[in-house]
């Protein structure tokens, strides 16, 4: 096989390989120059879903299912190598990530990178691999509400969110460490006429109902979404409603419309150095605990009409 050949072949596995993770929803990295993010606060690096295999009869059949867990039961996570037909939720980050601690809740741990860390231009040249928790789970149009805490350190990012199963859909809830007296809200839908992900173009960074409220205190953050609009609301006050008419760019609306699933997690927003301005990092290791940590008490999905 000539070089040319060989080349062209290796393209085609990579870019079918490119496809495969897009579609599932694989965690492949971002290509995409977040350094432009000085000209939107809300840029940000995504964390993509992860398509789990039909481990539970929602996900087959596709019909929204009222659940609701306080996070007591060990096996209400379960890694993903050990996932059974009652498993809710399962860990796609590494063991030890993650734990559930009696009259504390699901724990998702961040830790410090092993080794030196270099700090240059505002970001670190290591990022710390946090914990990502999914739900088995799908639905279509439901209210998903969320007791939480976040960690205070500028650089660390907690995400509370809905994500396509199947498509790159999302609907979030975000709390800064930098931030800590507010949360952001954000959604995120591709059509084909995008030139380029429109990150940010739809965020909103909301207000507390008291404003001595952080986030480091557990706050119940609710995502109400139909066919029609999304409302984000906190300790039952709401924040932000956001019409599917008021989505309309480029000729499409950016609206979730798809199967969705559950996603929690706790991140490092060290790198890039976009993503870094936006999450007021980065985070400085010499300062913070080596292991910092997120808190889920409660997860409540209702589910329309019911």
């Amino acid at each position: 096989m000539s070089t040319l050949s060989f080349q062209k072949l290796a393209f085609a596995l990579l870019y079918f390989c490119f496809l495969w993770a897009v579609v599932n929803g694989v965690s492949i990295g971002s290509s995409i120059d977040h350094d432009n993010a000085s000209k939107n606060q809300h840029l940000q690096t995504r964390r993509p879903g992860f398509l789990l295999p039909n481990s539970s009869s929602n996900f087959k059949t596709h019909e929204c299912q009222s659940f609701e867990t306080t996070f007591s039961d060990p096996s209400d996570v379960s890694h993903s190598d050990k996932v059974s037909s009652s498993t809710p939720f399962v860990a796609i980050s590494p063991t030890g990530s993650y734990s559930i601690v009696e009259g504390s809740g699901l724990e998702l741990y961040l830790d410090r990178p092993e080794g030196k860390i270099h700090r240059k231009d505002k970001v670190n040249d290591k990022v710390a691999e946090g914990a990502t928790i999914n739900s088995t789970f799908v639905f279509l149009h439901g209210k998903v509400t969320m007791e939480l805490s976040a960690p205070k350190i500028p650089g660390a990012v907690t995400a509370a969110i809905l994500i396509g199963s199947d498509s790159r859909d999302e609907i979030d809830v975000e709390l800064l460490g930098g931030d800590p007296h507010h949360w952001q809200t954000n959604v995120f839908a591709y059509t084909h006429a995008d030139k380029e992900p429109l990150w940010g173009v739809f965020g909103e960074v909301e207000d507390y109902s008291k404003k001595s409220n952080e986030i480091d205190e557990i706050h119940s953050y609710t995502i109400d979404w139909n066919e029609s609009r999304i409302v984000w609301s906190v300790d039952g006050v709401v924040a932000r409603t956001l019409e599917k008419e008021d989505t309309e760019k480029n000729g499409g609306f950016h609206f979730p419309s798809h199967l969705s699933r559950i996603q929690l997690g706790i991140w490092d927003a060290s790198n890039p150095a976009g993503t870094s301005e936006w999450a007021k990092g980065p985070i400085d290791w010499d300062k913070v605990p080596k292991r910092t940590k997120a808190i889920f008490k409660s997860i409540k999905l209702e589910c329309p009409n019911n």
